[in-house]
């Protein structure tokens, strides 16, 4: 979404006064909903970065050091083994999240990299879920009000995700052991069975935390005039609608997240170190018209009316206010741009002050204008101001 920019600078500088702790999250989404009920394709990232230590050398040193290996590929719902993924999902969000949308389509992408050094070794895992929800309007009101379904932010997927690969054969998206086991079996044997296994084996599909925030911990933004073409993907044609945005987590400028880290220690013929980290992650969400995020029946849910009313931005200020504001800081800031350049060229001729004599004062440009073609002399007096 392209917010106006003089709103979002305003935004910007208002949320930076606002901080806080919040928890980590493991995963990245961005997602819009039509109070229309148009199918919609939330993305859903998760990464994972694992480092194994072997500081002294060892086993796990000999069989990772050399090792730079990539596993990527591309699936969607025409594979069967993505269709199982599909029913998992579903089968999340119904017994778990007690949201009635549906998934009917999933397409992904996978990514993850061994790369062996001196020290250490480190996997990066990089997983982009895209699933199609339907079924998220829960309720529509006589007054033009929806009750949009929030609970599937939260989905997620436990144990194994095998993925039939023509390339690769059968990869397990969802654990981070599985690379090691197939990319370098000897180096899982070394570990399973220990508790490096266990914090290798926590799901990568996994975006429950993001519904631990309360709703008011989401900032949000409300753009008045969404642009038409802009509205297409809501199912609007022709028409200025009102969109609300709301982020949580990385995104949510002045809001410290930290990283999820899990370190073990693994004695075996030397003394090596698991660590993985789950980077800080964001969420952000828009719907069209007038939203409110809140708890519907002990469930996410976003409430919206298509109104053009202009509600109070998290700020607390109407958005006349803040566009008068920004446009106000604008002017300021081209007048100090103005200023400043006219500064520079102005002139001090002729000043005599005993000895020195001050010329005329030039812009640094003007230095190079035909200083090659000057007598010896007037080069020689030319100022170097």
């Amino acid at each position: 979404m392209k917010i106006p920019w003089l709103v979002a600078t305003l935004f910007l500088i208002l949320s930076v006064l606002i901080s806080g702790v919040h928890p980590a999250y493991a995963v990245d989404l961005n997602a819009g909903l039509s109070s229309k009920g148009s199918p919609e394709k939330p993305v859903f990232k998760f990464q994972e970065t694992v480092f194994i230590n072997y500081p002294d050398g060892g086993k796990l040193y000999d069989m990772l050091h050399d090792k730079n290996v990539t596993v990527s590929f591309s699936a969607d719902s025409k594979n069967p083994s993505v269709q199982d993924l599909v029913n998992k999902i579903n089968a999340n969000l119904l017994q778990n999240l007690k949201s009635l949308t549906k998934v009917t389509d999933v397409t992904l992408d996978y990514n993850a990299t061994l790369q062996g050094g001196g020290k250490s070794a480190t996997v990066d895992y990089n997983l982009v879920v895209i699933p199609t929800i339907t079924n998220y309007v829960m309720a529509k009101g006589s007054d033009g009000q929806t009750i949009l379904d929030a609970g599937w932010m939260g989905m997620s997927v436990a144990g194994p995700v095998d993925i039939t690969t023509n390339q690769y054969g059968t990869i397990d998206i969802n654990t981070p052991a599985s690379l090691l086991q197939n990319l370098v079996p000897g180096a899982y044997l070394q570990i399973k069975g220990t508790p490096a296994e266990q914090v290798l084996d926590y799901p990568l599909i996994d975006s429950g935390a993001v519904l631990q925030s309360p709703a008011g911990d989401w900032q949000h933004l409300f753009d008045p005039a969404y642009t038409i073409t802009e509205t297409s993907s809501w199912g609007y044609n022709g028409t200025r609608v009102p969109i609300t945005t709301y982020t949580i987590g990385e995104s949510s400028i002045g809001k410290v997240t930290n990283p999820t880290e899990h370190i073990v220690s693994l004695p075996l013929d030397k003394d090596y170190q698991i660590h993985t980290l789950q980077h800080a992650s964001s969420a952000t969400v828009q719907v069209d018209g007038v939203a409110k995020l809140e708890m519907v029946g002990g469930q996410f849910a976003f409430s919206t009316t298509p109104t053009a009313t202009q509600p109070l931005p998290s700020s607390g200020l109407s958005i006349q206010v803040i566009y008068a504001m920004a446009g106000f800081g604008v002017v300021i800031a081209a007048g100090v741009l103005v200023w400043s350049n006219k500064k520079m060229k102005e002139v001090v001729t002729n000043v005599e002050t005993g000895p020195v004599r001050y010329e005329t004062r030039q812009h640094w440009a003007d230095r190079f204008d035909g200083v090659k073609n000057e007598p010896e002399e007037k080069r020689a007096t030319k100022s170097a101001v």
